[in-house]
Formats: C-alpha cells, structure tokens, sequence
C-alpha cells in the first residue's frame, strides 16, 4: 500500500478551489457530454452497455465479484486506472476508501455503489460530478473521466 496520497484524493479538494478561479477568467471551457464525444477505439466504449445512474455518471461491470457488496459505509480497497475520453492515461493506483466519507470526486464515490468484492467496473464520469471546468494537472478543463476500478476487498 502506497504511502503517498493518491492523485485522486488530492485533486479533489483543489478541484472546487480550480473551479472557482476559472469562473474569473474570459476563456471559455469546452465541456464534454458523455452521450456526444467520440470515445478512443482503443477504448472499446459502447454506451449501450452501460446504466446510466440518476447523477449521469455510466457504470458497466466488466468482471462481477463474488464477495461483498459495496454499500454507503463499506470501506473497499480498490485499485484503479484514470482515462480521459483519447485513451490517455491520467493516474493509476490504489488506496483504501470508505464510500461516502468524502475526499474523491462525487462520480468516483458513486461509481463504488453496487460492486461486490472481486470485481471490476468501467465508470464513466461527466465532468460536473468529476473536477468541473477548470483543468487539473494533466486533466483539462470540462472533461469526462474514465475509471477503470477493481474492489479488492470490501469490509
């Protein structure tokens, strides 16, 4: 286990921060929508595939686990690979969570929901419920997140 703090967890806070400053200036941020961009072929994405959760983030179990279930409270570690919708990869890695404490991304948290232990899901991610319009690192600004996560153990 990493004894770094993952990317993900510290983007999260600078993201509100970003946000706001990026409301001062006079560019505008072109914001991807999930059901209009043009996904890398190399990522292999047919929405079709996908539900669609309440919130507009896309979630499709890849492999279903056969352990327990993630639910508000579980404390899951979990391993993971950010995309961005041309197939680059924007972090990797791994850490121990407890769903619904804050400190990831709202679409990351939801995407937890509903796996089961040993599994693996592709979330997909809008950019109002991942970092907004102001860029992160080597995120830009208004774009959608792709998530590739393993539950590795769910308590």
């Amino acid at each position: 286990m990493p004894t770094t703090t993952p990317k993900i967890l510290r983007v999260a806070l600078t993201a509100a921060v970003a946000t706001l400053a990026g409301a001062c200036g006079d560019d505008p941020v072109q914001v991807q929508v999930i059901e209009e961009v043009e996904f890398a072929a190399s990522l292999g994405i047919d929405l079709t595939m996908f539900t669609e959760l309440p919130s507009g983030v896309y979630v499709q179990d890849v492999v279903v686990g056969t352990g327990e279930e993630v639910v508000e409270g579980s404390v899951v570690t979990l391993s993971y690979t950010g995309r961005l919708t041309d197939g680059t990869v924007f972090d990797t890695g791994g850490f121990t969570h407890t769903v619904g404490s804050g400190g990831l991304i709202p679409g990351f948290d939801q995407g937890l929901h509903g796996m089961l232990e040993g599994g693996e899901r592709r979330v997909i991610i809008p950019p109002e419920q991942g970092y907004g319009s102001a860029p992160n690192g080597s995120i830009p600004g208004g774009s959608i997140l792709i998530f590739d996560i393993t539950a590795d153990a769910v308590s």
